[in-house]
Protein backbone atom coordinates (compact mmCIF):
# COMPACT_ATOMS: atom_id res chain seq x y z
CA UNK A 1 0.00 0.00 0.00
CA UNK A 2 1.06 3.58 -0.60
CA UNK A 3 -0.47 7.02 -0.12
CA UNK A 4 -1.44 9.62 -2.70
CA UNK A 5 -3.10 13.01 -2.31
CA UNK A 6 -6.21 13.72 -4.39
CA UNK A 7 -7.44 17.23 -5.16
CA UNK A 8 -10.57 18.01 -7.18
CA UNK A 9 -11.59 21.10 -9.13
CA UNK A 10 -14.52 22.33 -11.18
CA UNK A 11 -17.80 20.44 -10.89
CA UNK A 12 -16.10 17.63 -8.98
CA UNK A 13 -15.79 19.84 -5.89
CA UNK A 14 -19.47 19.25 -5.16
CA UNK A 15 -19.73 15.75 -6.67
CA UNK A 16 -16.94 13.90 -4.85
CA UNK A 17 -15.94 12.77 -1.38
CA UNK A 18 -12.74 14.83 -1.52
CA UNK A 19 -12.33 17.65 1.01
CA UNK A 20 -11.72 21.16 -0.30
CA UNK A 21 -8.07 21.01 0.76
CA UNK A 22 -7.62 17.53 -0.73
CA UNK A 23 -7.76 13.99 0.63
CA UNK A 24 -5.02 11.45 1.27
CA UNK A 25 -5.78 7.90 0.11
CA UNK A 26 -4.05 4.57 0.60
CA UNK A 27 -3.91 2.51 -2.59
CA UNK A 28 -2.50 -0.92 -3.40
CA UNK A 29 0.74 -1.26 -5.35
CA UNK A 30 0.08 -1.04 -9.09
CA UNK A 31 -2.93 1.27 -8.69
CA UNK A 32 -3.81 3.62 -11.52
CA UNK A 33 -5.66 6.94 -11.57
CA UNK A 34 -8.85 5.12 -12.62
CA UNK A 35 -8.64 2.96 -9.47
CA UNK A 36 -8.90 5.96 -7.16
CA UNK A 37 -12.06 7.30 -8.84
CA UNK A 38 -14.25 4.79 -7.00
CA UNK A 39 -12.59 5.76 -3.72
CA UNK A 40 -13.55 9.42 -4.19
CA UNK A 41 -17.01 8.82 -5.65
CA UNK A 42 -16.34 10.03 -9.19
CA UNK A 43 -17.05 8.26 -12.48
CA UNK A 44 -14.51 8.44 -15.30
CA UNK A 45 -17.13 10.22 -17.45
CA UNK A 46 -17.14 13.14 -14.99
CA UNK A 47 -13.38 13.71 -15.27
CA UNK A 48 -12.37 16.19 -17.96
CA UNK A 49 -8.69 16.55 -17.04
CA UNK A 50 -6.16 14.68 -14.90
CA UNK A 51 -2.85 16.01 -13.63
CA UNK A 52 -0.31 14.01 -11.66
CA UNK A 53 2.35 16.04 -9.85
CA UNK A 54 1.48 19.09 -11.95
CA UNK A 55 1.79 17.33 -15.31
CA UNK A 56 -0.96 16.17 -17.61
CA UNK A 57 -2.00 12.63 -16.72
CA UNK A 58 -4.25 9.83 -17.95
CA UNK A 59 -6.85 7.65 -16.28
CA UNK A 60 -4.74 4.55 -17.02
CA UNK A 61 -1.55 6.11 -15.59
CA UNK A 62 0.18 4.17 -12.81
CA UNK A 63 0.55 5.97 -9.51
CA UNK A 64 3.49 6.09 -7.12
CA UNK A 65 3.97 6.85 -3.45
CA UNK A 66 3.25 10.52 -2.58
CA UNK A 67 1.85 11.46 -6.01
CA UNK A 68 -0.54 14.40 -6.05
CA UNK A 69 -3.47 13.76 -8.39
CA UNK A 70 -5.79 16.58 -9.48
CA UNK A 71 -9.09 15.66 -11.07
CA UNK A 72 -10.97 18.42 -12.90
CA UNK A 73 -14.57 18.07 -13.98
Amino acid sequence: MFRVRVVVAGKLVNNSRVHLEGTDLSLPEGARVRDLLTEVGVSDGEVKQVTVNGRRGRLDQSLRRNDVVELRG
